[in-house]
């Protein structure tokens, strides 16, 4: 959705002359879709022994490859840093249609999976995420268009190329509710009433408005040895990105990071993939 400048309240970050040093694009969805629909679903194993949580995987594998309600497109990882498991297994699953987004996420039944591990349930976790997202509150950024993860696989999207990007305040630019919207935080968040015991809790949430949730990621596919070096040298763009990561794990309250997890992306064979995703809730 598109807003002519000389329509915003608020102006665009974007410095007078600014000229995009490379090429990006973003995404354009089809007539007619007003929101999208994200769902996180995690595998957690608290023992050595594995054997209930994959379990688990299975059945949360054949409720998403159920043919009612699929999903527009999911991405399956393993979690390799963050707030969580190590090795838990996540997906992330996309729709655009709000009455088969309800209906398949009212037909999973966490409990019974969980119940159905038997004795071994004690040593494993399973978690759930999910927001709606309105198209004027979605922004992205593509490097490439040779890969197209998650909500990019929409039937019938395009990917215009785009100059809000590479100076500061370019995400927010990109939000096209941001020309009426600062998105400014609520005065104060309230934490849980008592502090969480651990395994073995049924804990629920909710999200307070105007927070965000980014997912970032690296494709490396056809990256030849110089520019992966550059990534993953000892003094490459990683160790930097790792460095950065590091700081929000340890400064939650001051940076308002209320979630970060790391993610290495499987294959259809439930091999590790050639990207990776960082995805920060704050």
């Amino acid at each position: 959705m598109a807003i002519q400048e000389d329509d915003r309240r608020y102006p665009l970050k974007r410095p007078k002359g600014h000229k995009v040093p490379v090429p990006r694009w973003t995404l354009q969805m089809p007539d007619g879709i007003t929101d999208t629909y994200t769902f996180y679903i995690g595998v957690q194993s608290h023992s050595k022994n594995t054997n209930a949580a994959s379990r688990a995987e299975r059945s949360i594998q054949q409720w998403l490859d159920h043919p009612n309600d699929r999903p527009t497109a999911v991405d399956t990882f393993r979690v390799t840093n963050g707030f969580d498991i190590i090795d838990s297994k996540v997906w992330v699953a996309y729709w655009t249609d709000a009455e088969r987004f309800s209906s398949k996420i009212q037909s999973l039944n966490l409990k019974q999976i969980w119940d159905d591990l038997g004795d071994e349930k004690s040593s494993t976790g399973l978690w759930t995420e999910h927001f709606v997202t309105p198209i004027d509150r979605l922004e992205t950024n593509y490097a490439s268009l040779l890969h197209q993860p998650g909500i990019s696989q929409v039937p019938g999207s395009e990917f215009p190329e785009h100059n809000l990007t590479a100076y500061w305040g370019a995400g927010r630019d990109r939000l096209p509710a941001s020309a009426t919207d600062l998105f400014q935080p609520p005065d104060e968040t309230t934490g849980p009433r008592e502090v969480p015991k651990g395994i073995g809790e049924h804990l629920t949430g909710t999200n307070y408005d105007n927070m965000c949730h980014i997912r970032s990621g690296q494709w490396w596919e056809q990256c030849d040895d110089v520019e992966r070096e550059a990534y993953e040298g000892e003094d490459g763009l990683q160790r930097k990105l790792m460095n950065g990561m590091q700081y929000l794990w340890d400064n939650p309250a001051e940076t308002g990071t209320i979630g970060l997890r790391l993610l290495q992306n499987l294959d259809d064979k439930g091999k590790p993939g050639s990207s990776e995703m960082e995805g920060r809730e704050s």
